[in-house]
This record gives structure tokens, C-alpha cells and sequence, in this order.
């Protein structure tokens, strides 16, 4: 089976473009034949709906090792992905003939909603700390030349950076978070809650969970293998973090605001999210501070 998988990694790419590219019926019936998949899973895509810098490349990665499944980029000619919602256009042009991980930072709202019972998915939804994620967002936009905030983020100290991350991002992402809070007590046999702080803490615990939500059953030893396979080809890149002369390796380190915080940040965090990260289970009350 580990053999199947390895050969089918290589040439499910040409299959596929065979089978797109195909301009008559038998051509594209001989593409499905020769990409039916030789795995009996119950779901032809493992769909993410991920908070930005919450974790959802590792979760994915995780869930692209599962034998059969491969991480697939959205083809996306609306622009849904980046107004973080999910388009009928993104899902009917995947291969549902093979298995598809996908991953996205899709909000919740009832269009949302709609595409993804229409396509029957089973949906994993992940968060992190809020403040954890704001001092995450700002390393990720001060070394993403793409962004465009990166320019100013390079031309301003940390601290002016950061309190630019938590007057304009802070209440869409708790927004985010607080939309899909209701779903996943309702339907929790379609909407799984992740949390990076677990993940980071016991990922193979929580990804046996996450399995277990897919109905994806694989002995435990494969499952420490996979988690250790996508922890060995992690590089993290000491040089890309870099400013001035001090830098630190962006880890995903739980509890990691406290490095980059000030005291007034503190205050003003606890004015806009303060209840809300004891509502989530993050603090026990309004004592926390650097």
C-alpha cells in the first residue's frame, strides 16, 4: 500500500491534467479509470476553515500524509479565498475522483454555510490565542514582501507594528472566531473544533481526534510516524526573522505575546478581547499581563 501510495504521488499530477485537458468523452473516461484510488475513505476532501496563523499548513500537512490524500491548492477565478469565504466555483472544480485535503481561512455565514452542506463536508475549524496569532500576523506581514503592509512594517518599530495588528485585525479575527463558536456545539458530527495551543501540545492525540471526526481509522504507530515525518521536513528559517541584529525563530511557541507585548497593549487588549479569552478558556479572569 506505502508503495501504491509513493507511485500514485508522482503521476496523479499528469493524471489529473489528462483528465482536465481531455477534449472527448473517452479520454476523460480513461483518465478516471486510471486515477480511481485504491483507499476506501469516506470523504473525497478533508475541508479546513482556519483563523490566519492558527496552524492550519500544519494541520494540513498532517492530513496530507493520511495515505491516499494530497493538499491541493484552490482554483479560486473569484477571489473567494481572499475574502475568506469558500464558492461553489472553488469546490466543483476539484478531482472528485481522488482525495483532496483543503485548506482555507473561510468565516462563517450562511453562503458559507450552503456550499459547504451542499458538498457534504465534514469541516475542521481552528483557532489559536488571539494574542499569540496578533504577534504571529505581524512577523508573518513584516517578512511576506507580497502583503501590503509589508513596506510599513519594515519602516516602523515592533512596537507601532503590533498595535497596528491589534487596532485593525483584532476585532474581524475575534468576529471569526465568535461566528463559528455556535455551529460547532450544535453540529459537532460536522464541525470539529481545533485548537493550536492542543495541537502544539499533543499532536498526536489531537490528530488521532481529527481522524476519528474524518471516520479515517489508522494505527497509532502510523499516526506518531506522520506527526513525526511532518515535524522532520519543517525548517524554520532563523534568517528570515531577523531585524537589526536580533532575531528569533518563528516556532509557533504557545504563550509567545508576553515576549513582544507592552503594558499598554496589555490594557488595550483586555479592553477589546479581554472577556472573550476568558469566555474561550484562555484566562480565568482580567489579572494576566506580561
Amino acid at each position: 500500500m506505502a508503495m501504491i501510495s509513493q507511485v500514485k504521488s508522482v503521476i496523479d499530477p499528469v493524471i489529473e491534467h489528462f483528465f482536465r485537458s481531455g477534449r472527448d468523452g473517452k479520454s476523460k473516461g480513461l483518465g478516471r479509470w486510471f486515477a480511481r484510488e485504491p483507499y476506501r475513505w469516506p470523504h473525497h476532501v478533508l475541508f479546513i476553515a482556519g483563523l490566519p496563523k492558527s496552524g492550519t499548513n500544519w494541520i494540513a500537512q498532517l492530513l496530507a500524509s493520511v495515505p491516499g490524500y494530497q493538499l491541493r491548492s484552490a482554483h479560486d477565478p473569484h477571489d473567494c479565498v481572499l475574502k475568506h469565504d469558500i464558492c461553489d466555483g472553488i469546490l466543483s472544480r476539484l478531482p472528485w475522483h481522488l482525495y483532496s485535503v483543503l485548506k482555507s481561512h473561510t468565516k462563517f455565514n450562511v453562503a458559507n454555510l450552503s456550499v459547504i452542506e451542499k458538498y457534504n463536508l465534514p469541516t475542521l475549524v481552528m483557532y489559536r490565542d488571539l494574542r499569540d496569532q496578533c504577534v504571529s500576523n505581524y512577523f508573518y506581514i513584516l517578512h511576506q514582501p507580497g502583503h501590503r503592509h509589508h513596506r510599513y512594517y519594515n519602516e516602523i518599530p515592533k512596537e507601532e507594528g503590533l498595535w497596528h495588528c491589534i487596532e485593525t485585525k483584532l476585532e474581524g479575527y475575534r468576529s471569526w472566531i465568535q461566528g463559528w463558536l455556535p455551529i460547532l456545539t450544535e453540529r459537532p458530527d460536522q464541525f470539529h473544533e481545533v485548537r493550536y495551543e492542543d495541537l502544539n501540545r499533543e499532536p498526536n492525540a489531537v490528530l488521532t481526534r481529527v481522524l476519528d471526526f474524518y471516520q479515517i481509522r489508522l494505527d497509532p504507530k502510523k499516526i506518531a510516524s506522520m506527526v513525526d515525518h511532518v515535524a522532520s521536513k519543517t525548517k524554520y528559517d532563523l534568517s528570515a526573522n531577523l531585524r537589526g541584529r536580533k532575531g528569533t525563530a518563528r516556532k509557533g511557541i504557545v504563550g509567545d505575546w508576553r515576549h513582544h507585548f507592552t503594558d499598554e497593549q496589555v490594557r488595550r487588549f483586555k479592553e477589546l478581547c479581554g472577556d472573550f479569552l476568558i469566555q474561550l478558556g484562555y484566562e480565568k479572569d482580567l489579572s494576566w499581563g506580561v
